[in-house]
Parts: C-alpha cells; structure tokens; sequence
C-alpha cells in the first residue's frame, strides 16, 4: 500500500476538523508517517495523560533519520506552501490576482504623477503661492510613507487581500474628496490621507501577489508591475494632454467654469483604483498567511480553489500522478497560535511593536538594514533628480524668457484697440491716447512711467504686471483683477479715473508661462522607463544582483553634469528611473525571499516608509546645480552600492 507523505500536528478540540480528506502527495523532504494520533479523544492535545506513549510532543517529531522536526518553524509551512503551490498551478487564479495588483498599481502611479499636471491650474483657482507648491508633492510622498508603514503592518494582522482592500477604499475615498475641495488647505489634507491609502499598495499588494505564485514562477508575472506603473503614468499624461489646458493663459480663462478640468482630471485617475477594488471580489486571502495564524481549513480551500480556477495554464505545472485531481495527503496541519481577536488591544498594540522589533533583531538586523540602505540611497537618488531637473529646465526656460522680453521707449499711441494678449513687454515713457484694452491677457507687463489719456480696461487678466509711476488721466479699470496697492503702485497718480475691478482674495499672481509641455516630456520619458524596467526585473536574480545595479547609478552620475539641454536631463531622468526601478523590485523579491511569511508585509512597509520620509527631505533640499547635484547623487550611489554588497 502506498504510503502518502503528510503533515501532522496534535489537533485540539477546536480543530477537530481540521484531518481532511486525500489529497495527494507532497514533498518527502517534510515527510513521516501518521500512526500517531488514534480514535483516543483529545490524543493530540497537550498535557493529556491520555496520549499514547508514541505521541510525539506538540511541535516537534522525528523524521526518518532520526532528527527532530520544529513544526511551528516557518520553514516548513513555506515548503509545504511551496509544494502546494506547484501541484495546483499556475493560471487564471493567479491572474486574477495580478490584474487586482496591476490595477492598484496603475492608480498609485496616476495618483504621483498627476500632481506636476495639476498644479498650473490648480495654483490659479486655490491660490497656491510659490513656495507652497513643492509641499503638494511632498505631503503626498509623507502620506505615502505613514501608509506603507501602517498598511504593511496592517497585512499582517489583517491579511493580505484584506489589508489591499482597506488601503484601496481609503485611497478611493480621499481622492474623490480632494476633486472637490474649495481651499488648497483641504485639497492638501485631502490628498495626504489619499496619499496614506496609496502608500499601502505596493507592501501588501507585492506581498500578496507573490504569495500567491511558487518561488520559480515569480518572475515574469511580477514583472508585470514594472509594466503597470509605466502604463499609469502614460495614462497620466494621455488624460492631461486631452483633458487640462496645456498653458497657463489657457488655465486662466478655463478657470472662470464652476467644475473646472483639473477637478474632472483627478476624478478619472481614480479609476484603475475603483476598477482593482471591484477585481478584489474574484480574489481569496493569501494561503501562506492562513498557514501562518492557524487557518489550516481556509488554505486548503484555496488551495483547491487556485487548482480548479488554473483550467487555462498560462505556466507549466510539476507533474502530479492524477493531475486531474489535486490531492494533499491526510494531513493536519502544524499551525501557528491564532491571532487574538481584535477588541484585544493591549495585546495587538504589544504585538505590533514587537514585530518591528524583532526586524532589528540579531537574525534579520543585518538583512534589514542592507535591503533598506541600498533602497533608501538609491531611491534618494531619483528622489532628488525627480525635483532638480524640472527646477533645472524651469531656470533655463525663465533665462531664455528674459532674453525675450521686449522694450518699447518714447512712443505714443492713439485710437488703437487691444484685444490680443500682451507678453514679456515693457513700456516706458509711452503715451496712450484714446486706447481700448479690452478682452485680453497681460502677462509679465511692465508700464514704467507711462501716461494713460481717456484709456479704457475692461474685462482684463494680468499676470505679474505692473504699473509704476503712471499717470492716468479720464481712465477706467472695469472688471479687471488690476488693484491699487498691488498692479497700481503707490506712485501712480489718477486724476478723474475709475478703478472698479473684482477684488481677489489671492496676494498671488498667475504664472501664465507655465505650460504641461515640460511635465508632459518629462513623464513619458519616465514612463518608458518603467516599460523598459520590466525586461530585466523578469530576468533571473543572478543577472540583475542590487550591487551591479547601484554600481550603474555610480557610472551614470556624471552625466548630470555634462547634459546642459532640456532633452537630454529628460533622458538622464529616465535612465536614472530605469535602473532605480529595477532596484526597486529587485529588493521587493528579495524582501518576499528573505523574511518569513509573518514578517513580510511589516519589513517591506518599514523600508518604504523610511525611504519615503528620507525621500521627503532629499526632494526638500532643492537644485544644488549640476556639479553639485553630479557629486551629492555619486556619494548616495557609492553608498547603495557598499549596502547592496551585503545582500546575500
């Protein structure tokens, strides 16, 4: 008679159930025979005096060569999750799962990269000023990181599936609230809660996918997430350049709609959010985490369920004898302590602390900090580059703006009519006589003792223009944003004029020569990017070690000096986002592989979390310049690298 190859714990009342029927074989590596437990009740508790002298103790046995076997090791869970996996294939089950991930993914990408496309339009209607502009983008990337750390926890003690669904619905929520906020206070506190819900996606949402595929299929499926992010930022830059007014002229005349686009923009880059929600619904738990709180029943379930879903194999499967039934032998399974329930506070708060504890602990201290350092330095780089290249090009675009400008002197004019947009010019000394200024933009205008006889404004939008030392003589202002003490300066003189403008409660001016051609050029580079990422994140590990990729960072720091144009920064931008993408998953998996299952979510949530706070204050430190920018970015390269040599 052949004699399966099983798991067996002593079963307590409670899991009395748990024996399950014939399920075929598993690996002989875990194997012993079951002729242990008999029809004695409670034979396997322990402590019972009724046990057979044969029992074996509660969590260990003997295996065939006579060495103790600790069954609460998580090593034997994974080989078992491991085994099980590769009989039940690889197939639509597991696509579904990738397809709920990708689709989060997707969202948290359009939900970072929207913010560069939203902002010239969005700093017109809430009033933004300029030093508050930068802070849109790093509370986003603060929120992200208290939502990797407390997510990441979260997947833990919730589950995985569990953990992705809250963090999706608080990212859903928050970010269809922040397309209606009147103030740029409340869109800001909006965003960042939106933010704490997206930052939750990429460590429970990795974990669970990987869990859900055998360690020698991993590879190419999540390798799809490369793919994923590179596609939202595309859709990112597709919907701004369909959707969004690509000039700042534009976005100040769109802005007078009560539902202006950039609300309807932020709305539909909550789609793939709401699409991987609903996905959700076809998706069950994470096997490995039921194994791991004691859930035995559940995962065989999925286990079963993953097997009948795979009719269509989109990866071969290890051959089983009678592949048409999907067998695991007699077995109960040796199961962790379950999880307290949750109205035990005292005791999950100790829990969670000790959790993060043990992440420091003499067994994982060493992998913690070099998976983390090598993120942390890497990612600073493209942390800094991702804020001093735009602020780079936006300098040379202000410098050829000046060179730009025009100087009209010592001219008059008269019975004109002005109905075109006035930009980048200065008058002084010039004489308007019997002028129409009506209809029109006036962007970066300066009148510098200028006289203005019988001269008419209405319905007028100014941007950083000025009058100074002007006379103005039969004249008026209707319904135009020029203000005395702010266009008007206090030196102006008006005799018989009329100023009856709309007073704004904006002290700011509308920087109209703000257009989305650069974040436009600048994301789709980035995009390509990440397309390109996902070719050698499929590779094997042996092919893409962290120490080869940081050394790449280091050869590719010059570059910062020597790129003086605006396409090739661009171009530098995204071969900095390339290679730091691949660090990026590359220490993803590598997290997956090196904690046990009850560590996995907490470890990747921690090391996100800190690179993003870091990431937070490298983006805050602003452009150095390129000599400076080439060296600081060396020495975070030079410092990833000496990390990196340390991950085994």
């Amino acid at each position: 008679m052949e004699e399966h190859a099983c798991l067996v714990r002593a079963r307590s009342d409670s899991e009395s159930s748990s024996k399950l029927g014939s399920f075929g074989s598993i690996a002989h590596t875990m194997a012993y025979t079951e002729d242990r437990l008999t029809g004695v009740e409670g034979g396997g508790e322990p402590g019972n005096t009724n046990t057979l002298a044969a029992a074996p103790p509660d969590n260990n046995d003997v295996n065939d060569s006579g060495e103790l076997l600790d069954y609460n090791d998580s090593s034997v869970l994974e080989q078992f999750h491991e085994d099980a996996l590769r009989q039940a294939g690889c197939g639509l089950s597991q696509g579904r799962v990738i397809l709920a991930v990708g689709l989060a993914v997707i969202g948290s990408a359009l939900e970072m990269s929207s913010i560069p496309f939203v902002l010239p339009s969005a700093e017109i209607e809430l009033c933004v000023l300029p030093h508050e502009k930068n802070w849109l983008v790093m509370i986003s990337i603060m929120g992200g990181s208290l939502g990797a750390v407390g997510w990441g926890a979260l997947g833990e003690r919730l589950g995985r599936r569990r953990a992705l669904l809250s963090a999706l619905a608080v990212n859903s929520v928050f970010a269809a609230i922040a397309a209606f906020m009147p103030t740029y206070g409340t869109f800001m506190m909006a965003r960042f809660c939106s933010a704490i819900g997206s930052g939750g996606i990429i460590p429970t949402g990795y974990v669970y996918s990987a869990e859900m595929i055998s360690r020698s299929k991993r590879n190419l499926p999540l390798a799809l997430f490369p793919v994923c992010m590179g596609a939202g930022i595309l859709v990112a830059a597709g919907l701004a350049r369909t959707i969004l007014p690509l000039t700042g002229a534009e976005a100040l005349i769109e802005n007078k709609e009560h539902f202006s686009a950039w609300h309807r923009y932020l709305l539909l880059c909550m789609l793939p959010v709401l699409a991987s929600l609903i996905s959700l619904i076809w998706t069950q738990e994470s096997p490995r985490y039921l194994l791991d709180v004691g859930r035995e029943v559940d995962a065989m379930m999925v286990y079963q369920s993953i097997h009948s879903g795979n009719q269509i194999r989109v990866c071969r499967k290890a051959s089983v004898a009678n592949d048409s039934e999907y067998r695991l032998g007699e077995l109960s399974l040796p199961g962790k302590r379950r999880p307290p329930a949750l109205h035990h506070v005292r005791h999950s708060v100790k829990m969670f602390w000790q959790t993060f504890f043990q992440l420091f602990s003499n067994t994982y201290r060493n992998t913690t900090l070099s998976l983390g350092g090598t993120l942390l330095f890497s990612m600073a780089i493209s942390f800094y580059i991702s804020a001093s290249i735009p602020s780079t090009v936006l300098n040379m675009e202000s410098e050829a703006f000046l060179l730009s400008k025009r100087r009209i002197a010592n001219v008059t004019y008269e019975n004109e009519r002005y109905n075109e947009t006035l930009e980048n010019i200065d008058f002084a000394y010039v004489t308007f006589r019997n002028v129409t200024f009506r209809d029109m933009l006036m962007s970066h205008v300066a009148f510098y003792n200028t006289t203005f006889l019988n001269v008419a404004f209405a319905n007028i939008k100014t941007s950083y223009t000025t009058f100074k030392g002007c006379l103005f003589v039969n004249s008026t202002m209707i319904d135009t944003d020029i203000e005395i003490g702010r266009e008007l300066e206090s030196d102006c003189t008006l005799t018989g004029s009329v100023v009856r403008g709309v007073k704004g409660g904006c002290s700011r001016h509308a920087d109209l020569t703000s257009t989305l051609g650069g974040p436009l050029a600048e994301n789709t580079y980035g995009a390509y990017a990440a397309l390109l990422a996902a070719i050698p994140v499929a590779a094997p590990h042996s092919l893409r070690p962290p120490v080869i990729l940081c050394g790449a960072l280091v050869l590719l720091s010059p570059t910062l000096y020597f790129a003086q144009i605006e396409t090739a920064l661009y171009i530098v931008e995204a071969a900095y986002r390339l290679i730091v993408t691949v660090i990026f998953f590359t220490i993803s998996i590598k997290v997956v592989e090196s904690y046990p299952a009850n560590l996995r979510c907490t470890s990747h949530g921690l090391i996100l979390s800190i690179t993003y706070m870091c990431g937070t204050a490298v983006r805050g430190m602003g452009d150095f310049g390129p000599l400076i920018s080439c060296i600081l970015c060396a020495l975070f390269a030079i410092t990833a690298t000496a990390l990196a040599v340390r991950i085994r």
